[in-house]
């Protein structure tokens, strides 16, 4: 079931089997269901991925020996179609004793879809002695070929071997093979420290002993990252204070940009640097507030000033194998 091609590749398709109460449904009807879904999913394999091993399939066998042993994997190969071969076989070795010049002969090892004319069929009996196919066998077909006749894309390559006196002359070589480049899926976890219950504590100038920001450690051991993952940091909570709650009576903006320190896969540190200045504000009329004043920064209830009337608190996001 396809239509057009674009750029050589058949699409399938848009049209999909539809089923209504009591309809009486015929053979061909189900398995337009399937060939629907599985040529989507060829397509997407295609134009997406590509062809090439995806997964295993590595090729094993000692000089001398008579059989190869191919362990089970999965491919793709140029029409997107699935390669998968569940369990590891082994493959008997040409019967070739020599070339035309008495040397070696090189075959290639490939692995190929399998029509459904050599699929293995399970049939079964249905009503007034109808006999027809319930399972066919999608397994692909490993086989050997010379490098001449190997279809690129359609038979994927595996290995080749140089073949003497019907046995190996070197264990196989893989460095022919297309191998596609499975890319890790990033994990990504996100976490909050909670308004009203993130505790602070000051950062001070080594130097002078001045206040210069806050930090709090953040537990992030529940995302269960395998590594130290790339952290993504937001300061949530309000800014201002009125008069009413500021040290010293009058009201300011407390703010910073933070930052990651020290981060591990289970924890880190996240500081806040709060630099003087001024900003607009809405309070009390003004135009601007002050930034971060200093007599504020020096109380030594500023970080349980942040966390009960401020709300502050740290939103994370971590992500592993970006």
């Amino acid at each position: 079931m396809t239509g057009p091609t674009t750029g050589g590749a058949a699409l399938p398709s848009t049209h999909r089997p539809s089923f209504f109460a009591r309809q009486v449904l015929a053979a061909a009807e189900l398995n337009d269901l399937v060939a629907v879904e599985r040529s989507r999913r060829w397509l997407h394999n295609r134009v997406l991925h590509g062809w090439g091993v995806a997964l295993g399939l590595e090729v094993t066998g000692a000089r001398g020996g008579k059989r190869v042993a191919v362990g089970a994997g999965y491919a793709l190969d140029a029409l997107g179609r699935d390669l998968i071969l569940a369990e590891g076989v082994e493959v008997d070795v040409p019967a070739v004793a020599a070339g035309p010049d008495g040397g070696a002969v090189v075959f290639c090892l490939t692995l190929r879809w399998t029509e459904d004319d050599e699929a293995a069929v399970r049939t079964r009996s249905g009503e007034c002695g109808a006999v027809g196919a319930v399972r066919l066998a999608d397994g692909p077909t490993a086989a050997w070929c010379t490098p001449a006749e190997l279809r690129d894309g359609l038979d994927v390559l595996l290995a080749t071997v140089s073949v003497r006196g019907c046995a190996l002359t070197a264990p196989p070589d893989p460095a022919g093979r297309r191998v596609l480049p499975v890319l890790p899926t990033p994990y990504v976890a996100t976490g909050s420290t909670g308004a009203f219950g993130t505790v602070w504590s000051r950062v001070e100038d080594p130097a002078t002993g001045v206040v210069i920001g806050l930090r709090t450690q953040v537990d992030t051991s529940a995302a269960g990252f395998g590594e130290t993952p790339a952290y993504l940091v937001r300061l949530d909570g309000d800014r201002e204070l009125t008069a009413a709650g500021a040290p010293g009576g009058q009201a300011c903006v407390l703010d910073g940009t933070p930052y990651v320190d020290a981060p591990e896969p289970g924890r880190m540190t996240v500081v806040v640097p709060l630099p003087a200045g001024r900003i607009g504000g809405v309070l009390g009329g003004a135009t601007t507030l002050p930034l971060n004043p200093a007599r504020v920064l020096a109380d030594v209830t500023l970080p349980d000033l942040v966390r009960s009337e401020l709300g502050w608190h740290i939103s994370w996001m971590g992500v592993e194998g970006a």
